[in-house]
């Protein structure tokens, strides 16, 4: 049960830092005053490329400052092989967005304070 445990905060942990990663990011290229975590979340739930079109970035905020981050910590901390981490990054990634929207007050209020 503690393993189950610790997996699931580690895995709540990656989601909260690649999230504030992608907000970050946002507030960087758009209007800081508006909800960028509301508006990040409305934008990719359904279709994660939609970022590329928020930012006009040719997908470099997706991958590197959201995607590549989820990636990285499947390959460092389960010592998967490079397939095996991006199939996982994947499934990574929408569950990391889901918590977003589930947690819009949250990562804003972190972004504005």
């Amino acid at each position: 049960m503690k393993i189950t445990m610790a997996k699931k905060n580690i895995k709540k942990e990656i989601m909260v830092d690649m999230n504030q990663f992608i907000v970050t990011y946002a507030a960087t290229l758009l209007d800081p005053n508006k909800n960028l975590s509301q508006l990040v979340y409305d934008t990719a739930k359904d279709d994660l490329t939609k970022m590329d079109d928020l930012f006009k970035d040719n997908g470099f905020g997706r991958k590197n400052k959201f995607y590549n981050i989820g990636e990285g910590f499947l390959r460092d901390y389960y010592n998967l092989d490079e397939t095996e981490a991006k199939k996982q990054a994947d499934q990574l990634a929408k569950d990391a967005m889901d918590y977003l929207g589930k947690n819009v007050q949250f990562f804003e209020t972190w972004r504005t304070d």
